[in-house]
């Protein structure tokens, strides 16, 4: 190698390595939005905190909880937080969820557990093709997807952190009910009563009622008598106090931990549980066709199978803030 090579090489070898791209969420204060690229999700700062997870016996008595459900929502169990994190600002759109099926060439399922009319269940019926694409009633892109598992959510958050070069995932549960709560300690954010909830959440209404063929035998629940079926546009109610849309209503959400059967054993952290059936997942924050009781952010609609596709489940990321 003569001289000149030679000092080539050195003055190389010497250079700063390229810089990585700023931290789009840095310095960012809480309830403030980002967005990686042009086509990404938008993002919520979440600020760093302590929260109550779970539901205590008073409230389940007050909003009529069955067992069956209520057993599964406690102990309580404080979470520390101890980071700032970024999570989407509303559920992944169908739109979303099509731009990345077309980039990863990845194969439109054929089933999907949608309403099935003749008998008056939400175990699909035999030999109908449904995905999310076609669940079974009316969407358009603005939608929440359905008809995801929990696979499906976690393929897609895999697929945000290669394209953007930060680490995305499925909100761990911890997580999501932190979000859900948004600094609160009543029922739901805006307070104990459900007076406001058919402003704050899309749950069963007189339409879905109706296009169910007024099934499922629990009328004197509903609340919201309006025209509004199935899943609305993500963001047509309220955000909650930290600037988040649906965390309440309109599709159940898949969250990262493997399905336990109560809060025994919760991680304190704020991470997803690893201890529990990993086979089946949890799925938070009730959906359209759901009694009030349900819309809390303490619900567990736990132990469903990881690769089912249930009509009425969608999902949510959330991102690591550099």
């Amino acid at each position: 190698m003569n001289r000149t090579a030679y000092l080539a090489l050195a003055a190389s070898l010497l250079l700063p390595a390229p810089a990585l791209a700023a931290d789009a969420a840095a310095g960012l204060k809480p309830a403030q939005t980002f967005k990686d690229c042009d086509d990404c999700q938008t993002m919520v700062v979440i600020p760093a905190g302590t929260f109550t997870m779970g539901s205590t016996p008073a409230e389940r008595e007050r909003e009529g909880v069955p067992p069956s459900f209520g057993d599964h929502e406690g102990p309580t169990v404080e979470i520390t937080i101890a980071k700032p994190f970024a999570i989407a600002s509303t559920e992944t759109t169908r739109g979303q969820f099509a731009a990345f099926v077309k980039a990863t060439n990845r194969p439109v399922p054929t089933s999907c557990a949608n309403y099935n009319p003749e008998q008056d269940n939400w175990a699909g019926k035999e030999g109908q093709v449904a995905n999310w694409q076609n669940p079974g009633f009316k969407q358009d892109d603005s939608h929440p997807v359905v008809c995801v598992n929990y696979p499906d959510a976690a393929d897609y958050a895999d697929w945000m952190s290669k394209k953007t070069g930060h680490h995305y995932s499925v909100a761990s549960e911890a997580q999501w009910e932190y979000v859900a709560r948004a600094g609160t300690k009543t029922t739901r954010y805006w307070g104990d009563s459900v007076t406001p909830i058919c402003k704050k959440a899309n749950i069963m209404t007189t339409a879905t009622f109706a296009a169910i063929n007024n099934s499922e035998g629990w009328m004197d629940e509903l609340v919201c008598t309006n025209d509004k079926s199935w899943t609305q546009p993500v963001g047509s109610y309220d955000a909650n106090p930290w600037g988040v849309y649906d965390m309440l209503g309109n599709v159940w959400e898949w969250v990262d931990d493997c399905a336990t059967t109560d809060h025994k054993g919760m991680p304190t952290d704020g991470s997803a549980r690893r201890d529990g059936d990993c086979t089946r997942r949890i799925t938070k924050g009730g959906a359209f066709h759901s009694r009030v009781w349900l819309a809390r952010p303490a619900t567990r609609g736990g132990g469903l199978p990881g690769t089912g596709r249930p009509a009425a489940a969608g999902f949510r990321i959330v991102r690591v803030i550099d």
